[in-house]
């Protein structure tokens, strides 16, 4: 197993607000390099002795030797060709000649596991180990200080490992073809004589194409930029420079960008534990920077190295390898400039399918992140070569939970308040698809069957886990003066519902209003399961739940806020809570949850506001801001939101369809049928948040033709002729729907 597994999760209480003050610079990572290194010397002995009697020849893993020698090898052989002292040369070709022994450990017998040791155990099973130990004797080769029984030693290991991923040269648009394209393309450099080295060079390129000009084929935040360092180093070995111009490199360095927590993190979604892999983002980040010359980038890498080099101050020779290409690849120049954007898109509809809220880009911002990304339809041959190479059952292909509509992350004022479930607990998954099943997420839960009041509710969710495909798309996504929205919908088709998630950020309270609104489109019987999870309920009453997080796994997390979660729709519903495991952890998962019989058009409406708030104030003046309208139900849903001496009112529109009129004409919709009424406004527009004052009152509002208040016309569409009508009938006089306005008007 690499280090990447391996390295523990700790984080320190007041480092999370690390931001970048003088900049790091390419110093900074030389000394962090160096004392790794020292570490790594000093330690190896011990490292290889635990190693040792803890053995275990079980098959499932195969031969499994530490990778920290390796690793180590990789800087030494670094710092030589930085300082050209051959001591750092020497020890890294002892490191690397004395590797293959370690086969020793094993019985005799082992061989005969597996048939791929029919010529012997290769010295380096794991593909991650490959890049560093090619890397490293490319390095060296020609430093003059090895002799040839040491250089004929490191070679026949190289050598016979590079033929064993013939074996199973997995290939795809995801990390692991990525580092086995990497190493046998690094392998043919060096051993550039070897009868094989072409053959190894033949396969890296064959790998390798379908990375470099496409989109990887993952969701999950751990191999996102183990992917994409492989990608940048094997574009360094082969000279192709060009490869980090392309359109997908710099889509994804804005994309990264965009998803950078206030907590100097990347968020963990889909196969991924807290804070993952933030030694493999460095220097994807530094590259990006000083490629794109973009200030920005440049702040990011700033904030996670200040973060970071403080948290795990001896990280180890896996996490130091990566830093030497973050030293390798930055620019000290570049002033760095903190981000200015606030909630988006990151960053559109088609690849991306994550939505950021924020607040801003201070440590203490308020940040909740989206995610509705479905497998798509990319890719398709390398998904449906590892669906049916690989036991991958409960995965969306690849490393992908079912996290479709899942609000993965909410931080606010330094506080985690809602985070993801984790990577697995098992192989190939955990128990009933554990963390990767729907249940493990902050989303609706559907099931097509009836729960009986007495059934336990957990034991009602669990499936196998295997994942169930299905298509997700974004259905608007606006940002105004006081509120931003986002909605999503997930298509469900073998199991017969459809299922929008339309999250309002009202920023003037700092709180989210999430309604999940469901058509049915089979009748039959259902049961859906609204799904918050926590660690901690401080307090609880009718539909309500005071919660914190106080640790992600083994990570501590800092406790100045806590989230109210409030069911505000109770109708024929059931509410509590119940106890899992979830992140390597114990935790609580909070549900509401409806049993029913529906009909083929039917809709279900569920309800929740999220409420961060100080751990040390009370909720009570917090339960009764947000009150549910009554009237329209389930065509539409309107609150009004008390803030003070403020009134606010939103408006949403469920039914999309209810305002086509059912004439082949055009336009299609009309006043007559789209209008709704909020309290004591009027309109047809699929969002409106209206905040009346005393003499003036400020409103936004998308798709409309017209918005009332109290009677009077706060914006109306103007008459338009519609020529070419499909029906054949003549020209007709209609009313165009504006994409939305936002205005503040007087009141008389």
């Amino acid at each position: 197993m690499s280090p990447y597994f391996r390295l523990s999760l700790f984080l320190i209480l007041g480092l999370f607000a690390a931001v970048p003050g003088r900049g790091q610079s390419k110093a900074d990572y030389r000394a962090w390099i160096e004392h790794i290194a020292q570490e790594g010397e000093k330690n190896l002995p011990a490292v290889l002795e635990t190693w040792r009697k803890n053995v275990d020849p079980y098959v499932l893993w195969g031969y499994n030797p530490p990778g920290e020698p390796l690793y180590l090898a990789d800087i030494l052989a670094f710092l030589y060709t930085e300082t050209g002292d051959e001591s750092y040369a020497r020890r890294a070709g002892t490191i690397l000649a004395d590797y293959g022994d370690l086969r020793d450990a094993y019985p005799a017998d082992f061989k005969n596991s597996r048939i791929e040791y029919a010529n012997g155990l290769p010295a380096l099973a794991n593909f991650f180990y490959l890049p560093p130990y090619s890397r490293a004797y490319w390095r060296i080769r020609n430093a003059g200080v090895l002799d040839d029984a040491v250089r004929r030693k490191i070679e026949t290991t190289l050598a016979h490992s590079l033929d064993f991923v013939f074996h199973f040269p997995e290939w795809g648009a995801h990390n692991r073809a990525m580092l086995r394209a990497e190493g046998l393309y690094y392998g043919s450099l060096a051993i550039p004589d070897h009868p094989h080295a072409g053959r190894w060079r033949q396969m890296a390129e064959t790998i390798a194409s379908d990375n470099l000009t496409g989109w990887e084929i993952e969701d999950a935040t751990i191999y996102h930029p183990i992917w994409l360092q492989a990608l940048m180093s094997y574009a360094d070995i082969t000279g192709r420079d060009d490869l980090l111009d392309s359109p997908i490199l710099r889509y994804y360095a804005e994309y990264f960008k965009q998803l950078f927590t206030p907590l100097a993190t990347i968020p963990d979604y889909g196969d991924a534990n807290w804070d993952p892999t933030w030694y493999a983002y460095l220097p994807v980040f530094e590259r990006f920077a000083a490629r794109y010359d973009d200030p920005e980038l440049k702040w990011i890498a700033g904030a996670l190295f200040e973060r970071v080099r403080k948290a795990y101050p001896n990280p180890g020779a896996g996490v130091g390898s990566s830093l030497v290409e973050a030293y390798r690849w930055m620019d000290d120049t570049p002033a760095p400039e903190r981000p200015t954007s606030g909630s988006r898109e990151v960053l559109e509809d088609v690849y991306g399918k994550k939505i950021v809220f924020r607040s801003g880009w201070e440590p203490t911002s308020t940040y909740l992140l989206l995610n509705y990304q479905d497998e798509g339809p990319g890719g398709f041959a390398h998904r449906e070569f590892l669906r049916n190479t690989l036991s991958v059952e409960e995965e969306k292909m690849h490393h992908g939970h079912s996290d479709e509509n899942s609000l993965v992350l909410l931080i606010d004022g330094g506080s985690v308040l809602l985070h993801d479930g984790g990577y697995r607990s098992g192989l190939p998954s955990g128990p009933y698809g554990a963390y990767r099943a729907d249940y493990f997420h902050n989303r609706l839960v559907a099931r097509r069957d009836k729960r009986d009041q007495g059934q336990d509710i957990r034991s009602f969710l669990r499936t196998s886990g295997a994942y169930r495909p299905v298509t997700t798309r974004k259905v608007d996504f606006l940002t105004f003066d006081d509120v931003e929205m986002s909605r999503t919908r997930l298509e469900d088709d073998p199991l017969g519902y459809a299922w929008d998630r339309i999250v309002t950020y009202v920023q003037p309270g700092n709180f989210f209003i999430v309604v999940d609104a469901v058509r049915i489109h089979e009748t039959d019987y259902y049961t859906f399961t609204n799904l918050w999870h926590t660690r901690r309920i401080h307090r609880q009453g009718p539909g309500f739940y005071d919660t914190s997080i106080d640790s992600i796994g083994t990570a501590a997390v800092p406790q100045h806020k806590r989230l109210l979660i409030r069911f505000l729709h109770d109708g024929a519903r059931t509410d509590g809570a119940f106890a899992e495991d979830r992140h390597f952890m114990p935790e609580q998962a909070i549900y509401q949850t409806k049993s029913s019989h529906y009909r083929a058009g039917d809709r279900e409406v569920f309800v929740t506001l999220l409420v961060p708030h100080d751990a040390s104030s009370p909720i009570e003046p917090l339960l009764d801001r947000v009150r549910l309208l009554e009237g329209e139900l389930p065509r539409a849903i309107g609150f009004e939101i008390t803030d003070g001496s403020d009134t606010s009112y939103l408006g949403l529109k469920l039914d999309l369809e209810s305002e086509i009129i059912s004439e082949n004409i055009r336009p299609r919709y009309t006043w007559e049928a789209g209008r709704t009424s909020y309290g004591p406004f009027e309109t047809d527009a699929h969002f409106l948040y209206a905040t009346p004052a005393q003499d003036s009152l400020r409103y936004a509002a998308s798709q409309v033709l017209k918005v009332l208040y109290r009677g009077r016309p706060l914006m109306e569409a103007l008459p338009n002729t519609h020529t070419l009508q499909t029906d054949g009938g003549p020209d007709r006089v209609g009313y165009v729907k504006w994409r939305y306005w936002e205005d503040t008007v007087p009141l008389d």
